[in-house]
């Protein structure tokens, strides 16, 4: 009897590793269709792609949103890239929060509550510190390289619209 026990343990946790994988890839399905869908619903798809980046911005916000489930099921060390993914994916949270707790949940972004500046610049300052400390785990892991480039697209976005506003202030002197 104990040897059957021992076979049924080893078997449910075998059967919830293989699950894990599979339950990460919904999540990560489900929020990218859903930001396909407020994009849609939006009117922002369309051909050609006029406001490509802010379709994209859309997308990483979705993405940022199950970012803290995906890694708190994690395993191992995180590094860097998973950092800024929960950064992200935590300032969505919080600031969607925020929004319910004021009354403002009619009128919220949900997937994109911080504009392109205070969430590129929030993720620049978590990667610079993050560097800073020296964050282990430098492992090619798929939550790692997606946390990397949602990072350094919305600092990307960030020192795009710091650019912008500079040479717009340029001129019109």
């Amino acid at each position: 009897m104990a040897s059957r026990r021992g076979v049924s343990k080893a078997g449910s946790a075998s059967a919830t590793l293989s699950a894990a994988p599979v339950m990460n890839a919904v999540m990560v399905g489900a929020a990218v269709c859903y930001g396909l869908t407020v994009l849609v619903s939006h009117g922002r798809m369309s051909w050609p792609p006029h406001q490509l980046l802010a379709s994209l911005f859309t997308l990483s916000g979705c993405l940022a949103a199950v970012g803290p489930i995906v890694l708190a099921r994690g395993e191992g060390e995180g590094g860097l890239g998973e950092l800024l993914w929960m950064t992200g994916g935590l300032l969505v949270w919080v600031f969607d929060a925020v929004a319910l707790v004021h009354g403002d949940w009619r009128s919220t972004a949900w997937v994109t509550p911080l504009g392109y500046q205070a969430m590129g610049l929030t993720i620049l300052a978590v990667l610079l510190a993050g560097w800073r400390c020296r964050i282990a785990g430098r492992g090619w892991t798929w939550t790692n390289v997606t946390g990397w480039l949602l990072g350094l697209f919305w600092v990307g976005m960030a020192l795009t619209t710091l650019w912008s506003s500079r040479s717009i202030g340029l001129t019109m002197r």
